[in-house]
């Protein structure tokens, strides 16, 4: 339901609900206590649709034919892999593979016939920039524009350029540059100048078309790292609303919340039950011709403040098109009304920082998504930004959160309520254990006092009514002692009004109003959702590793403190998002070296390197109508060198179809459990999880885990080198060492050179 949702919807508002509704497998007895309705196992679901943005095609392989040309350009740069072209009339490049003889560029000429002078000049020109005018309408201009002066100087392989927008007074200076076949952009950010008061500047694109594409003229796409990884097939033309262009690493919660209307409730309430895909790699790609042309982009500098902007053909060129736009400043409301109303601005100070974006082009077998995944993982692991997970077990691991407290309204006083006891935990992994289940990770949330709706991320304390210190010590032990793992639940970010102080640890937006996302849903308990200082989460993390430390704590999973990066504004206390990002690197290291095991549920790739587990693994897109695949690049880049889980399977990722993604994508299984049932828990900040008890789910647990355990044990620790849609629905995924698995998302057996894969099954081919 949710995803037909998003695909007519353009603009997707995120809920920053900490739990997801479960509403499509559970119905409740008319009368009576609520008793929760477990349908079968799901290898009896319905068949979904596989030519849905949810799944991937297969590629076409046709060959593509060059359509640019070098007439009119000079070499300027080369190495032993590119030759850089330059036209001086307009400032633009194309570049050669040697290894391919392709060119690139932006676009097969100076003003092609479907664009004016102004869309020229940004496909063709080396750089644009979008800026404010006075009344703060925002306008873009190339550097080709016969009004601005610029002028370049050549020093070895690199190029250096100054640029001087004479009527909007704007200047600055970037360089280009050229080295082992990787061509760098490069922002001098303190050459950056505005003469004039009346013009601001808002953003910079460097080579914006560089591999642009005419509708449907090639064969080929444009990748972006939306969720696990997404597909834009080149397509004739079609008037969307919207394109893609989102922030990386999430949105800055302290300003990109402001930039939006505030009447979303006029349409539909703002109050989605899982939140929207992010960008969690700073990232993007262009194949023209699968196997056969690739750029691969990666943001190295400047992510904090760079969006990855993909337009399709028909929004508002013929032309797909695909680049990082560099944000300088940005549009934000400022009320002026207790009710919401204000103006919108753009911000008075400009982002100061650092920016780099390097180009790399691939060819044959390595140009497309997979051989761009593998690209970037081999760049991962030289720059030791991968982790390092050497452990094999006989089977896969098993994410179990168990909710163990929580704050329950009363009449005059809330009280704290036990949602699962010791003992009950203790009866899990006995179950589990006797059903052969022992590679246990289980994480405890609501251990703290308040439980998980009524601690204070600022505080380190256990509940009594879970036994304190002692009890739990005893539980992380034996499940150590079973062979699994054991984790304390942290959420420093996000927080209802009765675990902060609003005046003291709340965050600040740009407009000095309170970092706050409010809930259109009367029936929650708190409808408004805090965000803590950014300065202080990283502080508050630091602080629990030494205390964790103290106490033998050996494990702790933090959520959003990898997912969530955004900046405090507070007059005269402004922490930047790099400002921000620093801290949790540094808090996120200090955890690593004090204790055993840390997880992160959905980092930012910046916080990969500390994992050693990963939850809440994103395992489709946000399916805007434009994005015609799901791919799982996350997964391709990660595979082998940290285990990472997929959504509850009880929290609506529980079809055959999940099931078999799960498999596919590599992804442990995950549940969401409670001692209690869910009756129990309707006046608990937990009331909205509908199907969570143990005892209801502990057979389909078995099943679902025996179930991928047989496949994916197969592959532990092993890299996926490459994968392949054979037809619409049936996808093999290869494994180093020679194992492959094809999972069959078809209604029909799949029967093909010797593969014989049964309907909505899976087959493991080689191996031992």
């Amino acid at each position: 339901m949710l995803e037909n949702i998003k695909k007519s919807i353009s603009i997707v508002a995120i809920s920053l609900v900490v739990v997801v509704t479960f509403v499509n497998v559970v119905s409740f007895a008319a009368t009576g206590d609520k008793k929760t309705s477990i349908p079968e196992l799901p290898i009896k679901a319905a068949i979904m649709d596989v030519s849905s943005n949810r799944y991937s095609k297969p590629e076409n392989f046709s060959k593509v034919k060059n359509t640019l040309n070098l007439d009119g350009f000079t070499k300027i740069l080369e190495d032993s892999k590119l030759e850089i072209w330059h036209k001086d009339k307009n400032a633009s490049i194309r570049i050669v593979d040697k290894v391919s003889g392709y060119i690139w560029g932006g676009l097969p000429s100076d003003k092609p016939e479907d664009m004016n002078t102004t869309w020229s000049g940004i496909g063709n020109s080396l750089a644009s920039i979008d800026y404010f005018d006075v009344t703060g309408v925002e306008k873009r201009l190339s550097i080709a524009d016969s009004t601005v002066e610029k002028s370049y100087k050549l020093s070895g392989n690199v190029l250096k350029y100054s640029v001087h927008y004479l009527e909007v007074g704007i200047s600055f200076d970037f360089e280009m540059e050229l080295k082992n076949g990787e061509l760098s952009f490069r922002m001098i950010n303190s050459s950056i100048k505005e003469d004039n008061k009346d013009y601001s500047l808002a953003a910079i694109y460097f080579v914006p078309f560089l591999g642009s594409t005419r509708n449907d003229e090639m064969d080929g796409y444009m990748f972006v790292p939306d969720g696990p990884g997404a597909l834009m097939r080149f397509s004739k033309p079609s008037k969307y609303l919207v394109i893609f262009d989102k922030r990386i690493y999430g949105r800055d919660y302290a300003i990109d919340n402001l930039n939006e209307p505030n009447d979303l409730e006029a349409n539909r309430p703002n109050d989605f039950t899982t939140e929207e895909p992010t960008v969690s790699m700073p990232i993007f790609g262009v194949v023209q011709g699968v196997k056969q042309n690739a750029i691969f982009a990666r943001v190295v500098k400047g992510a904090e403040y760079t969006n990855i902007m993909a337009t399709p053909s028909g929004a508002p060129t013929n032309y797909n098109w695909i680049t990082g736009k560099i944000i300088y400043r940005q549009k934000y409301l400022q009320p002026t009304s207790r009710n919401g109303a204000g103006v919108f601005l753009p911000q008075k100070t400009r982002n100061s920082f650092e920016s780099e974006i390097a180009y790399n082009f691939l060819s044959g077998n390595d140009a497309d998504y997979v051989g761009m995944a593998k690209f970037y993982r081999n760049i991962l692991k030289n720059e030791d930004a991968l982790p390092k997970n050497n452990t094999v077990n006989s089977s896969i691991p098993i994410q179990i959160d168990v909710i163990g407290a929580d704050i329950e309204k009363g009449f005059l006083f809330n009280s704290v309520k036990n949602i699962t006891s010791t003992e009950q935990m203790k009866n899990m992994i006995d179950n589990l254990a006797s059903e052969g289940i022992n590679n246990i990770t289980m994480i405890l949330k609501g251990w703290q006092k308040g439980g998980i709706g009524g601690n204070k991320p600022a505080n380190f304390n256990f509940e009594s009514k879970l036994g304190g210190n002692k009890s739990l010590t005893e539980i992380s032990q034996y499940v150590d002692s079973k062979g699994g793992k054991f984790y304390y639940y942290e959420n420093p970010v996000t927080v209802n009004k009765s675990q902060l102080n609003l005046k003291s640890e709340a965050g600040n937006a740009l407009s000095q109003s309170l970092i706050d996302v409010v809930r259109d849903n009367f029936d929650v308990w708190f409808q408004d959702t805090y965000f803590i200082k950014s300065n202080l989460v990283a502080d508050y993390v630091s602080k629990k590793a030494k205390q964790y430390k103290d106490s033998g704590m050996k494990g702790m999973a933090i959520n959003e403190f990898g997912s969530k990066l955004y900046s405090e504004n507070l007059v005269n206390r402004v922490t930047s998002r790099v400002a921000a990002r620093t801290k949790s690197e540094k808090a996120a290291e200090t955890v690593a070296t004090s204790i055993d095991n840390l997880a992160l549920y959905n980092p930012n790739q910046y916080l990969w390197k500390y994992a050693k587990d990963m939850f809440s693994t994103p395992m489709v897109n946000t399916q805007f109508l434009f994005e015609t695949d799901t791919v799982p690049f996350l997964q391709i880049v990660l595979k082998g060198s940290v285990e990472y889980y997929g959504p509850y399977s009880n929290m609506s990722f529980y079809s055959k179809n999940d099931i078999l993604k799960l498999v596919e994508y590599g992804a442990n299984p995950a549940f969401l459990l409670t001692g209690l049932g869910n009756s129990e828990m309707q006046y608990t900040t937990s009331s909205e999880l509908f199907s969570t008890k143990y005892e209801d789910w502990k057979t389909n647990i078995v099943e679902i885990y025996n179930y991928t355990n047989k496949a994916l044990s197969k592959v532990q620790n092993k890299m996926i080198i490459d994968r392949n849609v054979l037809i619409p629905g049936v996808v093999k995924v290869d494994y180093e060492g020679g194992i492959s698995i094809i999972v069959n998302y078809t209604g029909n057996a799949f029967i093909a050179e010797g593969m014989n894969v049964p309907a909505q099954d899976y087959s493991v081919i080689g191996g031992l």
